[in-house]
């Protein structure tokens, strides 16, 4: 839905106005994440009606992207603003700098939390990060730094299981905003990759994509009956080093689906290179995730 404001001066009408959920839509960053760079950061200056709900038009548009760029290259949400109003080329090389400082201050909070089991810590970092960024960067200037720096054992499974269960509500909140017309089917044969479920959904939700999240499927016919009865329009699929022996199979099961299809798993991947079946029909294999999560988002727009 568009909106015309008048404009008082000269009684002309401005250019079509439309509201948040539109202007999330058009730039894949969700609603709570563009409020707080309005309120927090001062990014964006909306117009309001006269009930105060704001509108944007497409200069707000361009000025999301803009952030997001910034943002992609590692610039922390803080030193955004500066760069977009500066000009000299100098300058913006000290604020990202700086910014990276943020990124490794943020890691460091949460390692520490993590390494004192402190739950509410951690929890509320963590939702602090999604609230500032799109969940592709939260994820992958965050979460996956930090992941890697705390290794396997029991602090990575306690930061992980909080993290899970952020994500988890942040998720069902997200879903029941969703009238998106595509839905797709996210699923995993193991609980090793329930946090990339949900990561995943993160991202996903983020570009208007709905999304049906039924981790824990451990035998791939299964799958098949979810793709048929679901009505899904493609499928995001985590596998287990497990299915590898069985990989040929597996993926010409998921092409008689007849849907985009994306698989992921490093030892799946690897049986699928070997044989010469990381793309068949319209199932791809990535042995990376967030490379894989990357592809089917971009296939789902």
């Amino acid at each position: 839905m568009t909106h015309t404001i008048s404009t008082p001066s000269t009684g002309q009408t401005d250019e079509a106005r439309f509201p948040i959920r539109e202007l999330s839509l058009r730039t894949g960053v969700n609603s709570v994440t563009l409020r707080a760079w309005e309120r927090r950061y001062g990014l964006l200056k909306p117009k309001r009606t006269d009930k105060g709900h704001r509108l944007y038009d497409q200069e707000d548009v361009l000025r999301v992207e803009g952030i997001v760029r910034w943002i992609q290259q590692g610039v922390a949400v803080s030193k955004v603003r500066a760069l977009l109003d500066q000009e000299t080329l100098t300058g913006a090389t000290l604020s990202a700098r700086d910014s990276d400082n943020e990124w490794q201050d943020w890691r460091r909070r949460l390692i520490t939390a993590a390494e004192l089991f402190q739950e509410e810590k951690v929890a509320q970092l963590c939702q602090q990060l999604f609230s500032q960024y799109p969940a592709e960067i939260a994820i992958r200037d965050g979460l996956l730094p930090v992941f890697d720096q705390l290794g396997k054992g029991s602090v990575l499974a306690f930061c992980e299981s909080v993290i899970l269960s952020t994500l988890i509500h942040r998720v069902s909140q997200f879903k029941g905003q969703q009238r998106a017309a595509k839905k797709v089917l996210i699923t995993g044969g193991s609980s090793q990759h329930l946090l990339w479920c949900y990561m995943s959904a993160a991202m996903l939700l983020d570009k208007g994509v709905s999304c049906l999240i039924v981790p824990n499927v451990y035998h791939s016919n299964d799958w098949t009956e979810i793709v048929i009865k679901s009505a899904v329009h493609s499928v995001l699929v985590f596998c287990d080093k497990a299915l590898a022996a069985t990989s040929e199979e597996i993926i010409e099961q998921m092409d008689q689906w007849q849907k985009p299809v994306t698989a992921i798993g490093a030892g799946f991947w690897l049986a699928a290179y070997e044989s010469g079946n990381t793309k068949v029909g319209q199932v791809s294999v990535y042995s990376e995730a967030l490379e894989g999560v990357l592809a089917f988002s971009d296939h789902c727009q």
